[in-house]
């Protein structure tokens, strides 16, 4: 109890420091049209072009700026990055955005994924120049031409604080208390710069009905501010969340077993559309060549092994669906190499089924949750 109760006044403190590092100024005059929020993880910086490309394919009617925060000070190399991201879509208004030194040091040795994602936040609201702003998660991809459109005009029309595509439940929340999730958050930031300081968009433990709760950043805010809404016009349906894409790849990259071990399929998929003729750009057809041959639930691939005993045979039709998603939106169809991997994978699965039915299954359901 006592080191919960140090962690959360450590946490706590934390949160004021860094929030005191990134101040932002009033808003007294916005510009027009809306700005997009994209956070980078530095790890996966090499999947920011599949995500823009996912951007560029909405209608971006009124987008103003697309603020890329990668989630980390100023690194070697990160120049390359920008010129391949503004040369890939000139179409984008792209600005790029490091954490300033202090407080990104500061971020890098409490090394939380709740602070990197608090101070993405920040970083861009302090620089935003319009009145509306949309997060958008880097494991998020839009699957329709009016995914931002629909929650800025919702925002607009209604004079909301907050708009959002879907419902949080993390960590006990209810559908009853209205939280919006922040992998798809539309907000006021006018109001936001004017009315509250930058640590108060950090995530904290706070009370919801009466509960004791972890709060992602902006929940805080939610809780204290009515003018709220889902967007309606759209759900869960028009974009595919790739929820712990991060995380997998870092378990898989540094050898420990990956939560939710068919993300890994999203991750070689994405790869495969970064392209570049990097290593990772060829991994997805390789990854198919290796489940054909397998002899035993796992996949190793340069040196990385993923075992899948015990993964749901479904979760291939889930692949397949969303994956299929992708495709049509992107270039209207699906492709042969990618409906050759998901027959792979699906043919790889169903192989083991029997032989893994010892092991604690991965329902399908809560794993594309």
């Amino acid at each position: 109890m006592k080191q919960a109760l140090r962690r959360v006044v450590l946490r706590g403190l934390a949160r004021r420091v860094v929030g005191a590092m990134v101040p932002w100024p009033r808003m007294e005059r916005a510009q027009d049209g809306y700005s997009i929020i994209l956070g980078v993880p530095w790890a996966l910086r090499h999947l920011l072009e599949v995500n823009l490309r996912f951007i560029a394919q909405t209608d971006t009617t009124g987008l103003a700026t697309v603020f890329v925060v990668f989630d980390r000070t100023e690194r070697p190399g990160a120049e390359a990055i920008i010129e391949a991201a503004k040369a890939a879509h000139p179409s984008l208004p792209l600005e790029f955005c490091f954490y300033p030194k202090a407080a990104g040091r500061l971020i890098e040795r409490i090394d939380v994924s709740t602070f990197y994602n608090s101070m993405n936040n920040a970083t861009a609201l302090s620089r935003c120049r319009t009145r509306w702003a949309v997060l958008h998660d880097f494991d998020l991809y839009p699957l329709v031409p009016n995914y931002f459109r629909d929650v800025v005009e919702k925002m607009q029309r209604e004079d909301l604080r907050f708009c959002g595509l879907e419902l949080t439940n993390f960590d006990g929340l209810s559908d009853e208390d209205l939280i919006l999730g922040t992998w798809c958050l539309g907000m006021d930031a006018q109001w936001l710069r004017n009315q509250h300081r930058p640590h108060e968009v950090f995530h904290r433990i706070g009370q919801v009905g009466g509960r004791t709760v972890n709060l992602d950043p902006y929940s805080w805010l939610q809780t204290r501010e009515p003018r709220r809404a889902l967007v309606g016009t759209i759900d869960h349906t028009a974009a595919c969340h790739v929820r712990n894409l991060c995380s997998t790849h870092l378990r898989f990259t540094t050898g420990r077993p990956a939560k939710v071990v068919w993300r890994l399929h999203y991750l070689w998929y994405l790869e495969w559309l970064a392209g570049g003729g990097t290593p990772e750009a060829t991994r997805m057809e390789r990854v198919t060549a290796i489940m054909d041959a397998a002899s035993e639930p796992v996949i190793e691939v340069d040196g990385l092994r993923a075992g899948f005993a015990g993964t749901d045979p479904t979760c291939a039709n889930i692949l397949e669906s969303e994956l299929g998603r992708m495709e049509r939106f992107l270039v209207g169809r699906v492709r042969p190499e990618v409906g050759a991997f998901v027959s792979g994978f699906r043919a790889f699965l169903e192989r083991f089924a029997a032989t893994s039915a010892g092991a604690a299954p991965e329902p399908a359901r809560e794993a594309a949750a």
